[in-house]
């Protein structure tokens, strides 16, 4: 069995900056389109028995434990136009109406977000505790090699590669398992999570493998921060604490007629030709 997850905020992020704007009867739907098509456009490519959809929290607990964290993106948000937060207000309001409205119109029953906790902790536990799937991950996020193994690899739409438990090893020189205490070590600047100075991934691994010099400055600095480096590990190993299992739900109740209303419902009339309509009639037969 095959399950797709699909990193929800990436995909709407993505297009919120590449889709110009669209609208429906006084109500702007481009996202909500550009997602449905890509949805579509991932399936065909993957033909999984499953799909998983994932959404971050808007409320993160990992900034009780850590007031910094993803400081300098809300910075930059308050540092914001109005314009710009009038558009991502905009936008937001689609994440939602996809997250609550469409995916479960279409039939889906698998649409996860967890109350404080991101998406990366949501995937961690799909795939942690879904026993007999082969899990096709969709993501840019590179905290989540640490899922990477025999049943998990990720695939990234940017580049179009897949990254597996063998062409990270062959990249890092280790197993996937150890890439969060990896990224404790030496930090994680897109979370703003400070680490070791001037220690990057591959030196924390060669210290994690036992192949750095006891008597090397860096091996010193790694040793004498195992504070700051406890502090990491509970903010970037995943899944993060206290989050519940998330179970995968075998039954979907997909069909042609609800593809066909919720795309007539917000004027995708393109999205219901022929070609369209029989691709999604062959995700549903593969999701039975």
């Amino acid at each position: 069995m095959k399950c797709l997850v699909i990193d929800c905020n990436y995909v709407c992020h993505a297009i919120f900056h590449s889709m110009p704007a669209l609208s429906f009867h006084y109500k702007y739907t481009q996202i909500i389109f550009g997602f449905v098509k890509k949805m579509i456009s991932y399936a065909e490519e993957f033909r999984p028995n499953n799909i998983a959809f994932v959404w971050d929290s808007r409320y993160s607990i990992r900034k009780e434990i850590y007031p910094q964290y993803k400081q300098h993106r809300i910075k930059r948000d308050q540092e914001a136009s109005e314009e710009e937060k009038h558009n991502k207000r905009i936008a937001h309001l689609q994440f939602t109406e996809i997250r609550e409205t469409v995916l479960p119109n279409l039939g889906f029953s698998n649409v996860f977000m967890c109350d404080g906790y991101e998406g990366d902790d949501v995937m961690a536990s799909i795939t942690i505790n879904n026993n007999g799937y082969k899990f096709i991950v969709i993501t840019t996020d590179q905290d989540i090699y640490q899922l990477i193994n025999d049943n998990c690899e990720l695939y990234n739409p940017v580049t179009k590669t897949f990254r597996t438990r063998e062409s990270f090893n062959e990249e890092y020189g280790c197993d996937p398992s150890l890439w969060g205490k990896a990224k404790s070590i030496a930090g994680c600047g897109t979370d703003n999570v400070a680490g070791v100075k001037g220690v990057a991934e591959k030196t924390a691994i060669k210290y994690l493998l036992g192949q750095l010099s006891h008597k090397s400055k860096k091996y010193i600095d790694i040793k004498s921060a195992s504070s700051l480096i406890s502090e990491n590990e509970e903010l970037i190993i995943l899944p993060m604490h206290g989050i519940e299992k998330v179970i995968i739900n075998k039954n979907n109740s997909l069909s042609r007629k609800k593809f066909v209303d919720v795309c007539d419902g917000y004027g995708f009339r393109s999205l219901i030709n022929k070609k369209n309509l029989d691709k999604w009639d062959r995700i549903v037969n593969w999701t039975q």
